[in-house]
């Protein structure tokens, strides 16, 4: 479905007898546009899906500027509530038909005689379908033609309606059938016999393991054929970390923080504009359109072509305002993003603010205007500027009506064009400065002057809807002249960098200011502003950070008027001088040349959201560590086609599956390939569920070889024994030693006394582990893990005196055995004739010397002691035999 306003008027190409009204000649007329059919039921992408209300209204303007009262009667009998009192309202006819719609608006406080305009709502036609779907996907085998038919009877399109006409998405074919053979999505819009109503359906088209084209690189133009090009550092490329723990196989080199410079631009560009120019890049950063208000060109650098009875495609903006011109792609539903654009523009002269439609289908995919300079408001000042829903399915645009508070504020989404004012800040008597959205897109800084002062509003923006909250008015402490101009935030949007823009003819400096948002309070803001660079005999402008799309380090470079290189800020996050900053001068002959000459302004710079088509190999790896699962997985081949996937790791095993592990016992580097085999399904398999049949029913598309190289690191070999023992009852301590093996800068750490040295000693029962880390260049670590039980464990002690004297004097009276931490104690005694004398199996009770009542007679007697150890009872038995001397 068209969204916005104005767009009944693009589909020339169906019905050549619709009129084209200009805008010049509207007068006392006003002006008709947006969709002029009845809502649309709303209708579910996907079966089940909740349903897309694709309904956009019809839309009016009273182009007479100096009405300030409006009386709407859009002629419904259907309802009481077709009237309005604004001069942009909208409807929604509910059927189909004729209608008068009135105006009656006042001038000057005078009622002015109504105005009746007829218009014809009609009816959509039947929703195109792709497979059953408004929005489908399918993937077929690479080398293969696919015929896209949305009223197909076996896609679930139903039947085409009769007298409808085609426009096909990317090339334009207005046939009711296309052929297709490489990847993308593509989207076919169908119009009613009258050419006022369509319905739109998409399909996204993948041919397996087939790659998508690259994108380009973000480049500007402005001032008088000035481009600037932007590439990735060289350093930003990093090669593949072969010591990482994890990441991707078949892929390319990672840039995880690019850092973007200006690299040698390619050609020149047909621009030739003060300031206002607008450019357009696509979801891959191809550039699409530009303008510099009154020119629009495109990515040939040619103007665009336009669609009858246009006769051209010059807008009605001016190239000699601030930012007069913004182009951003336009959502619609079930589209293919994107086939429409919509650029806006400022007229200075007027204060009008218009748009104009641009259709990428037209002129064989090259884009052509197809209706031109719609009204959206008067009064509005000459700065704009965009930042993307939080959805990133729309824009949110900003403008400023001039001599007041008022914010203008357009969403425009896949619904169609909404607009609202809010009133904040001060009122706005000059605005020749930059109005500027941070990258991160919730903050806003505008500049103005007013009463001879130089301010800067500082706003937050609600990213649900779009809404500005003033948190800051900087009165800067320089009065007019100079003027303040230029504006850019730091990436994390706490550095606020703005220029002074003098007339050098007039004796009049130009400053170049870096503000600390984060001081808060606005008066010590200006108070400590750094000066960063002045000029006598140059005019500074626009300040912009380059790239403006994608990630990553960026410096902001500063235009400068009639100069062929632009200075820069290297280091914008910090806060500090020119030095500090990192600040590159222009006139040193340091600065970043451009082709042609720079002047006061930069472009505004729009990127549609980025999507990446095509279905390429990907796997991943987790966990290159020698002797420990290695993961390997692979997701989404060709979805939802069949693909059966094998492994060869390299060292002679292999494995199956799209996620698998595998444990290399050996570090050292392997060579990684993965087979893919995919099959689709055809009639018969679709048909024929034989389940005894696997695979043989379907088509198999190619056999897809990729290979890569893995480095498996080594990790430690770590020998602590299961258990180890001590005798703490002694006092005893114990050293414990991993004696690890295999080391790279080991990084030890033991438990639970959180030790990192290689050995530790300890003197307590308890459980004891050790991690043994091999550490990397990169940081990563492989690590083994072991631990040992220390247990109570004392040797067992026997003392065995060699004489004993008992003659009851208190001394030395027993044969007394000196023991501790023993078992199955057996002690016997014998005389001379080897007959046992004493025998005790108990420690305690010893020989006194006599036998049977009697002292033996002094002389040696054997003895023979057996015991066992109490602490290790799984040791055989003990025995200790010699002689006892018995004397009295």
């Amino acid at each position: 479905m068209w969204g916005g306003i104005g767009t009944n008027l693009r589909i020339f190409f169906v019905v050549a007898s619709l009129s084209y009204i200009p805008f010049s000649s509207f007068c006392q007329d006003f002006y008709v546009g947006g969709k002029l059919c009845i809502g649309s039921p709303a209708v579910p992408a996907v079966p089940g899906a909740p349903a897309a209300d694709c309904t956009e209204p019809t839309v009016f303007f009273d182009t007479e500027k100096n009405a300030t009262a409006w009386q709407w009667d859009f002629g419904d009998p259907s309802t009481t509530n077709d009237v309005s009192n604004i001069r942009n309202p909208k409807y929604n006819y509910s059927k189909p038909g004729i209608y008068t719609v009135t105006l009656i608006r006042t001038v000057g406080n005078v009622q002015q005689p109504p105005v009746s305009k007829t218009i014809t709502i009609s009816t959509p036609p039947t929703q195109p379908k792709f497979f059953g779907k408004t929005s489908a996907d399918t993937t077929v085998c690479d080398g293969k033609k696919v015929k896209l038919d949305p009223y197909s009877l076996l896609g679930g399109g139903g039947t085409a309606p009769k007298g409808v006409s085609y426009l096909w998405f990317p090339k334009g074919q207005t046939t009711p059938t296309i052929e297709v053979d490489s990847a993308g999505c593509y989207s076919v819009e169908v119009f009613d016999s009258t050419g006022q109503c369509s319905r739109t359906a998409k399909i996204n088209v993948k041919f397996c393991l087939q790659q998508s084209g690259g994108g380009g690189a973000e480049k500007w133009y402005f001032g008088k054929g000035a481009t600037l090009e932007f590439g990735v550092a060289p350093t930003s490329t990093l090669p593949k970390d072969t010591l990482a723990n994890s990441g991707d196989l078949y892929g390319d080199s990672d840039t995880p923080d690019p850092s973007y410079i200006p690299i040698e631009s390619s050609k020149d560009n047909p621009i030739d504009s003060p300031e206002g120019v607008a450019m357009v890049y696509d979801s891959k950063n191809n550039l699409v359109f530009y303008t510099d208000g009154v020119k629009i060109y495109g990515r040939d650098d040619k103007p665009l072509a336009f669609v009858p009875p246009l006769d051209n495609s010059d807008l009605g903006g001016t190239n000699t305002s601030t930012q007069s011109s913004i182009i951003i792609p336009k959502s619609s539903c079930n589209e293919c993003p994107h086939h429409l654009y919509y650029a806006y523009t400022l007229n200075k002269d007027t204060g009008l603010l218009s748009y104009s439609i641009i259709d990428l289908r037209r002129n064989n995919g090259q884009g052509a205007v197809v209706e031109k300079n719609i009204p959206v408001s008067y009064s509005t000042s000459t700065q704009i500027a965009a930042r993307k829903t939080q959805d990133e399915t729309g824009f949110y645009i900003y403008t400023h009506d001039s001599q007041t508070n008022e914010f203008r504020i357009l969403k425009v989404d896949s619904t169609g064009t909404t607009e609202r004012t809010q009133a904040v800040g001060m009122a706005h008597s000059d605005t020749t400065g930059y109005m500027r959205i941070s990258s991160g897109g919730d903050k806003m800084a505008v500049a103005f002057v007013k009463n001879g002062k130089n301010y800067i509003e500082i706003f937050d923006i609600n990213p649900e809807n779009g809404d500005l909250k003033l948190t800051q008015t900087i009165d800067l402490g320089v009065k007019v002249p100079p003027r303040v101009y230029g504006l850019e935030f730091s990436q994390d949007g706490e550095k606020l960098y703005t220029t002074l823009r003098g007339d050098p003819s007039k004796g009049e400096k130009s400053y170049l200011y870096q503000l600390n948002l984060n001081l808060k309070d606005p008066v010590e803001i200006a108070s400590k502003k750094i000066k960063i660079d002045s000029s006598a005999v140059d005019a500074f402008g626009a300040l912009q950070m380059g790239p403006v799309n994608g990630g990553g380090s960026k410096f902001i470079y500063m235009a400068v008027d009639g100069s062929d290189q632009l200075p820069y800020i290297s280091q914008p996050e910090i806060v500090g001088n020119a030095s500090i900053i990192g600040y590159i001068p222009y006139n040193t002959g340091l600065g970043t040349p451009v082709i042609g000459t720079s002047q006061f302004g930069f472009p505004n710079v729009v990127q549609a959201k980025q999507k990446q088509d095509g279905d390429g190999p990907n796997a991943t790896f987790e966990g290159t560590c020698q002797g420990q699962p290695t993961i390997f997985e692979t997701q989404g081949i060709c979805s939802p086609m069949k693909a059966n996937v094998s492994w060869d790791f390299g060292d002679g095993a292999t494995g199956t599956g799209k996620q698998t592990s595998h444990t290399y016992e050996k570090p050292g580097r392997y060579i990684v390939k993965m087979k893919i085999e995919v099959l689709s399904e055809t009639v018969i398999s679709k048909n024929v569920n034989l389940p005894i049949l696997g695979d043989l029913l379907k088509e198999k598309c190619n056999d897809f070889v990729f290979t890569d190289t893995l480095y498996i690191k080594p990790a430690p070999v770590v020998n602590l024994p299961d258990s180890a023992f001590v005798c703490v009852l002694r006092g005893q301590t114990m050293v414990l030693d991993p004696k690890a093996q295999n080391i790279y800068d080991p990084q030890y750490l033991w438990r639970p006394t959180n030790e990192t040295t290689p050995t530790i000693t300890i003197s307590a029962l308890a459980t004891y582990s050790v991690k043994v880390d091999n550490k990397f260049a990169n940081g990563t670590t492989c690590g083994t893990t072991d631990k040992v039980l220390v247990k109570e464990g004392c040797e067992p002690v026997l003392f065995v005196p060699e004489v004993f004297s008992p003659n009851g004097d208190g001394l030395n009276d027993t044969f007394t055995v000196i023991n501790e931490f023993i078992t199955d104690f057996d002690l016997k005694i014998y005389n001379r004739w080897g007959e046992i004398i004493f025998e005790s199996f108990e420690p305690e009770r010893m020989w006194d010397g006599s036998y049977k009542g009697q002292t033996m007679a002094p002389m040696l007697y054997a003895f023979v002691i057996s015991y066992k150890s109490k602490y290790f009872p799984y040791r055989p038995k003990i025995t200790k035999t010699g002689g006892i001397l018995l004397v009295k």
